[in-house]
């Protein structure tokens, strides 16, 4: 009885999952890239392998909107989350110049909240866009893994230090530099901004704390360290 009732509910999943992608093929013909977008929002709706390779596909060479939505839909693949985290990893170095997109992919990543996703959001965490940095730092945080907590206030300390440089030569933040150091905004403080207000709220959102300085964290962090992770 119990096969049979397993082989009804697989039969009734496909069948699902068939029926969205007719309404997605609809949807989808839409010449709007904010429709589209929405078609693959809505399709990402229904969790079913079948809908797994079509929006892996979406991850490739379509606007940045809809590649957005694409992967923001995997972070909530918790059911098949070893594949959603395999596609998402292998899309952030192909949308390296879509800080939007890898931003989304970050956020998908922190909440199938699965450690194996670590070593890419950690690497992310250094990213030169600061859009793409605070998503990787926030979604370091929703894991909220010891090793994580090292490398936010590493790049924190460095962040808040940048925010406070002045001068009129090029950027404070490695890998960045300002030609000439003329007027204008300067592109290593405003990652640094975006940056230290992510730290600020992965801190917090780990902590459970409100602390708003490195400095403070830094402090907390020595306290808490020993025992981060353990029951309380």
């Amino acid at each position: 009885m119990t096969a049979v009732l397993t082989l009804l509910a697989a039969l009734a999943n496909d069948k699902e999952a068939e029926e969205a992608l007719a309404r997605f093929k609809t949807s989808y013909a839409s010449t709007s890239v904010l429709s589209r977008a929405a078609a693959v929002s809505e399709l990402a709706r229904t969790q079913h392998e079948k809908i797994l390779p079509r929006l892996a596909g979406m991850l490739g060479n379509e606007a940045k909107e809809v590649k957005a939505a694409a992967a923001l839909g995997l972070g909530g693949y918790s059911d098949f989350k070893k594949q959603a985290l395999g596609i998402l990893t292998g899309s952030i170095a192909a949308n390296d110049k879509e800080p939007v997109v890898q931003a989304a992919i970050y956020e998908a990543l922190g909440k199938l909240n699965d450690p194996a996703a670590l070593p890419a959001i950690h690497r992310g965490i250094e990213d030169k866009d600061g859009k793409a940095a605070a998503a990787a730092i926030l979604a370091a945080a929703a894991i909220k893994n010891a090793t994580s907590v090292d490398l936010i206030l590493k790049e924190y300390e460095e962040a808040e230090r940048a925010t406070k440089a002045t001068g009129g030569g090029g950027a404070s933040v490695p890998g960045f530099s300002v030609p000439g150091g003329g007027g204008g905004a300067d592109p290593a403080k405003a990652r640094a901004k975006e940056v230290v207000k992510a730290c600020t709220k992965a801190m917090q959102n780990i902590s459970g704390e409100k602390y708003t300085t490195c400095p403070e964290w830094k402090i907390w962090w020595s306290r808490r360290r020993a025992t981060f992770g353990q029951p309380k």
